[in-house]
């Protein structure tokens, strides 16, 4: 019997999921920084091909080659705009002119207009060539207690449910979230029962929400790493709970998971591969600031910094203890000495660093100093 239950019992603790896991390509423009990102990585890709409206096509800036590449997913992403028979057939001829074999669609259908698309679906994969041996669409919470929706999951290969979203605050007062536990777990065990192949995207990066200062009220949304808009604003996260991350993993070992998104270096609102490798493990990973004085010269020393595990859009701060308070040193763009006394060849006691990223190392200063005049450091905390 204690043989049985230990059975029982195990696959509750494995760590490690089983299934695949694979990321979400959403840049549009094709930097080096992006090409390194995807040299790197040896996860399947699903990646931003095109967005199609009413009036236009945007597309992905890829290169055509990387559209060949094993395990690449071109994704289509079609707005309601463009939810008609002409937006259907520009998606169709959108996708021959890609090329990859692989496709998925990427469109936030309204719950009362789940049977037409449907019927649109099965219209699509007939107008499809031979040559696209995989097709996928995504999928809402709110799709699921729909039968019109098991019609249309029919037409897929497998469907990616979306778990992650956002209802915009009204004011900043209001609650918010990117993952609602609730919301993701009845989702999952309403997949389940339905019975089609589905994949989980889960987020690693998070929204900046951007409140005017003196009504409080919502002014304007990012999932990007870029300045909020002109003038002064009260900015919040909406960033994910990695707690909650690491327990969907748990408690879902099969199922394979598409992280939103793929780490790039400059992407202020993402989390790093190292982060997501420790949720992959089972472990939640814990906020810490890495401190480094790296001596270059024999008269001068680099303090270095690494956020990991974290995403925030305050600089950091630093308190800086010295035995000696005289030497000159050289800030980094964007570093600010924030100490009381800021004379001449005075040493500073309080930086302010920008974040460059979760698990970006950032050069904030060199100090010119001998051996016996070595600061001690810390975070100083919001």
């Amino acid at each position: 019997m204690k043989f049985i239950l230990l059975l029982f019992i195990l696959p509750v603790c494995l760590p490690v999921p089983a299934a695949e896991c694979a990321f979400y390509l959403w840049q549009r423009s094709w930097t080096p920084e992006t090409e390194l990102a995807v040299r790197a990585c040896d996860r399947p890709l699903s990646a931003f091909a095109a967005e199609l409206s009413r009036d236009k096509t945007e597309r992905s800036a890829a290169p055509a080659e990387f559209w060949r590449r094993p395990g690449v997913t071109a994704v289509f992403r079609l707005r309601l705009d463009a939810f008609s028979t002409e937006g259907f057939r520009r998606l169709a001829a959108e996708i021959v002119r890609n090329g990859c074999p692989r496709v998925q669609l990427d469109a936030d259908i309204p719950e009362r207009r789940l049977a037409e698309y449907a019927d649109r679906l099965k219209e699509l994969r007939q107008a499809l060539p031979a040559s696209v041996r995989e097709f996928s669409i995504t999928a809402l919470p709110c799709h699921l207690p729909h039968a019109a929706f098991a019609d249309a999951a029919r037409q897929a290969d497998y469907y990616v449910l979306q778990l992650h979203g956002l209802d915009v605050p009204r004011n900043i007062e209001e609650p918010y979230a990117l993952l609602d536990p609730a919301v993701a777990r009845t989702a999952i065990i309403r997949a389940r029962k339905l019975g089609r192949p589905f994949r989980l995207a889960l987020p690693t990066y998070a929204y900046r929400l951007s409140f005017d200062p003196g009504t409080g009220a919502f002014a304007a949304i990012s999932a990007e790493g870029g300045a909020p808009p002109e003038g002064r604003w009260n900015n919040r996260l909406a960033a994910p709970d990695p707690a909650l991350l690491r327990d969907l993993l748990r408690e879902n070992p099969d199922l394979p998971v598409i992280w939103f998104r793929l780490p790039v270096r400059g992407d202020l609102l993402n989390y790093d591969q190292e982060t997501i490798a420790q949720l992959e493990t089972g472990v939640i990973p814990v906020e810490r600031l890495d401190i480094e004085l790296r001596r270059t010269a024999p008269n001068a020393v680099e303090l270095r910094v690494t956020p990991r595990a974290r995403i925030q859009l305050e600089p950091l701060r630093l308190e800086l203890s010295w035995p000696r308070r005289t030497g000159e040193f050289d800030l980094a763009p964007g570093v600010r000495n924030e100490s009381g006394n800021r004379a001449f060849a005075v040493l500073p006691d309080r930086l302010s660093v920008p974040f460059g990223g979760c698990g970006t190392q950032v050069r904030a200063a060199t100090f010119f100093i001998d051996e016996t005049n070595h600061p001690v450091i810390k975070e100083i905390k919001p």
